[in-house]
């Protein structure tokens, strides 16, 4: 299998970051319950960066590089502020054109292959 594409774009400050810890939950009938981590895995993180590009050819290229992954494929990148690199899929963006710029609105999901 090849290695991952490294993602290299820089996002904006502000980055949102969430965290949902894959929980199983079994529940007695006198109101007890006992729960469990979902698997090795369970608390993988979602990050929402936006990036701006400036140039019509940054533009193509951010575009092309998501649309070449198209939600299936995973791709290394190392999001600001955290000291590892993540293997993330990027399922839903959204593009903004404004006159002097591009906003690019990602949802990078961390997988784990």
């Amino acid at each position: 299998m090849p290695e991952p594409e490294v993602f290299n774009w820089i996002p904006r400050e502000g980055m949102e970051t969430t965290r949902k810890p894959s929980v199983i939950t079994v529940k007695f009938g006198d109101g007890y319950e006992q729960r469990r981590a979902g698997g090795l895995n369970a608390d993988l993180k979602t990050f929402k960066p936006v990036f701006r590009v400036t140039d019509e050819y940054s533009r193509a290229a951010l575009d092309s590089f998501l649309s070449r992954h198209a939600g299936i494929r995973a791709f290394l990148w190392r999001p600001p502020k955290h000291n590892r690199t993540v293997r993330v899929v990027c399922r839903e963006w959204s593009i903004s054109d404004n006159a002097m710029y591009t906003d690019f609105n990602c949802t990078f999901e961390e997988v784990t292959h």
